[in-house]
């Protein structure tokens, strides 16, 4: 099965890590681009299991995904993942409904898409913060981490539900979905 690797760190100064980009060969493949996400599941057994369905708008594109369990090692995430194209991002989320997999959460960000030797690194801008992801082989993720000036253990584990739940603890005025405001789209 196909595997994600990857690590995710915040992201303090987005101008200085477009400029190391560029810098160390980096191509944007994507404008910054706005992105939908739907988590579904059946009466909690994906995530017990630390499993995850997924349905992704991406401007025009729409993908369904499943993700196995992850592990961690040296700060880098990895996981079995499964996805495909989709025709619609709402059919494809009424296709899992009618298979007993309803939505659990929604998860909104704008993401930059760049391409850098054989890695892929995202700039996301969320509703809680700004973070970058660098995926890919593992060796390849360490020595891109290292030239764009992270230390692999400022990596971020959590997943982006795992985030939005502990910054719902210090700010009530999140609501249970990780989504702009209408004015900020």
């Amino acid at each position: 099965m196909p595997q994600e690797i990857e690590v995710k760190f915040a992201l303090k100064d987005r101008n200085e890590l477009v400029r190391k980009l560029h810098d160390i060969g980096g191509q944007r493949l994507y404008p910054e681009t706005f992105e939908d996400n739907i988590v579904l599941d059946r009466r909690g057994e994906l995530r017990t299991k630390g499993s995850l369905l997924r349905v992704r708008k991406f401007g025009k594109y729409s993908i369904a995904t499943y993700k196995g369990p992850m592990s961690i090692e040296g700060g880098v995430k990895s996981r079995e993942e499964v996805q495909t194209g989709v025709e619609s991002f709402e059919r494809a989320i009424q296709l899992f409904d009618a298979l007993g997999y309803k939505p659990v959460f929604r998860y909104q960000k704008f993401r930059e898409v760049w391409r850098i030797k054989e890695v892929e690194v995202v700039l996301d801008r969320t509703p809680i913060g700004d973070y970058f992801e660098i995926e890919g082989p593992i060796d390849v993720i360490r020595t891109i981490a290292g030239e764009l000036g992270m230390n692999m253990d400022q990596a971020i584990r959590q997943t982006y539900a795992d985030l939005y739940r502990v910054a719902r603890r210090t700010r009530p005025d999140l609501g249970e979905n990780m989504i702009f405001p209408p004015e900020q789209l």
